[in-house]
């Protein structure tokens, strides 16, 4: 089972190879817990097999949205992989502070979690989840009733057998917009009939190739503004790149991504423009694309974007050297008229997965794992930094996690989540990174400021 990047291996629960567990398994039920992953085995650390590795039912920074609030029945829905890797979704509901049991929706060919699933409410409250696509198509179930879990209707995949990270948005009344990679680049389609049927695929980006990774070229993340139609998508993506032909020829080096990039849209997608309302021609080419930022020999490795209560964009990052996997957690925001870029923190590994919330009056948090637990691993503790002057500057204000045994990772931002009571905004996953780790035992974490305390999703035993 090859990894998504190159020179990878996919290890899961269900390898035959893996070692034994030393600790008792978790008695939850699978469709309880997350899946583990380990994935990357090129460019690795001494004494570090893999490049990445451990809790992954949130992974990964490309899976967008996977938890929507929806005002209609002040739900939060959230969608995860389970540690069978089956697609799984639940909800919370905030006026009794519970969780729903968990619906398995189905299943994948493999213990991939670039194959988790994501997640779209629409306006009538039918919910979408898109998985299993990384180098296959996307499957699409619709649930058979609003804010329903317990039916669902499956729909023709989402074409395009090269796609991965299907990214569902709705940006204009009664149509569905996903957005997704496809080698050499990055495209959308849309469905005018609740998924029966999608239009012909319209290419955003296209960058060359690099002779390194023939199948990958870019990888983006992209986010709708919430509100009155048509909303308004923005898109950022980074460049796949080895390094240098002589590198590429005689070093077996992992898929760094280079430069930070931005488009928007404010027509559902059917026309794209620079962040100054220049139109872009398609697809957008690495030349002509609006580059925020410069990585050099660097890698850059995006975390979110979200909205600030003005509806500018917040896009946080990774800037890591590959050699060390050391990384300064950044923050390019823009204030209506221009780019401007903060440093936030420094971790231990650029697959620190963290997320941003943006709260009224300019009130701007990230969520990160910059306390190592496992050194030089993947996660850590979860920390939560503001800036007092609107993202210029960033304090350490808590730290939500500490004494953690184990890693806390890949946290995401709750869509729409501004429109919901504060007590459910980032979830994330919790495990060992370490290979091999003592335990595959994967828990969903939540947090939001109306809660005291960060909380383990315990959902209803069946």
């Amino acid at each position: 089972m090859p990894c998504a990047e190159r020179g990878g291996q996919v290890t899961s629960p269900r390898d035959a190879n893996t070692p034994a567990m030393t600790t008792p398994a978790n008695p939850k039920p699978a469709s309880h817990r997350g899946v583990w992953y380990a994935c990357g085995q090129a460019n690795t650390l001494p004494g570090h097999p893999y490049v990445y590795s451990g809790p992954m039912a949130t992974y990964c920074v490309w899976h967008r949205p996977m938890a929507v609030y929806s005002a209609a029945l002040n739900r939060t829905y959230f969608v995860f992989g389970n540690a069978d890797n089956s697609p799984t979704i639940s909800y919370y509901d905030h006026a009794q502070a519970s969780f729903a049991s968990p619906v398995v929706l189905g299943s994948n060919r493999d213990g991939d979690a670039h194959r988790n699933p994501t997640l779209l409410v629409d306006e009538d409250g039918l919910l979408y989840v898109f998985y299993g696509a990384h180098g296959d198509p996307s499957r699409v179930l619709r649930s058979a009733r609003p804010h329903d879990l317990t039916k669902w209707i499956s729909l023709p995949d989402l074409a395009d057998p090269k796609g991965t990270y299907p990214q569902p948005w709705q940006l204009l009344p009664g149509e569905l917009f996903v957005t997704y990679r496809h080698a050499p680049g990055w495209r959308c389609r849309r469905s005018h009939d609740r998924g029966q049927t999608w239009e012909e695929p319209l290419d955003i980006v296209c960058h060359p190739q690099d002779p390194a990774f023939p199948s990958m070229s870019v990888y983006g993340i992209s986010v709708a503004a919430t509100g009155p139609y048509p909303r308004k998508v923005h898109f950022t993506w980074s460049r796949l790149g080895g390094g240098t032909p002589q590198e590429i020829a005689t070093k077996h080096l992992w898929a760094r991504r280079y430069n930070v990039y931005y488009a928007c849209s404010e027509d559902g997608g059917h026309t794209w423009q620079r962040s100054d309302g220049t139109p872009y021609d398609l697809p957008i080419t690495e030349e002509t694309a609006e580059k925020l930022y410069d990585s050099g020999e660097h890698g850059v490795w995006l975390k979110d974007i979200q909205l600030d209560s003005a509806g500018h964009p917040l896009i946080l990052f990774c800037d890591a050297d590959t050699a060390t996997y050391e990384s300064a957690l950044k923050l390019l925001r823009h204030d209506g008229s221009a780019w401007h870029v903060s440093q936030v923190a420094v971790s231990d590994h650029m697959y620190d997965d963290g997320a941003v919330v943006a709260l009224p009056g300019n009130d701007l948090r990230i969520y990160a794992p910059t306390t190592a637990v496992q050194p030089l691993e993947d996660g850590g503790e979860i920390e939560e930094w503001i800036s007092p002057d609107g993202g210029d500057t960033w304090t350490n204000s808590r730290h939500l996690t500490s004494g953690s045994v184990l890693s806390h990772n890949c946290v995401k931002t709750v869509h729409g989540h501004e429109f919901g009571p504060g007590d459910l905004r980032i979830l994330w996953s919790y495990g060992d990174s370490n290979f091999p780790p003592q335990t595959r035992d994967v828990d969903l974490f939540c947090f939001g400021e109306g809660m005291a305390a960060p909380r383990r999703v315990d959902f209803p035993l069946p």
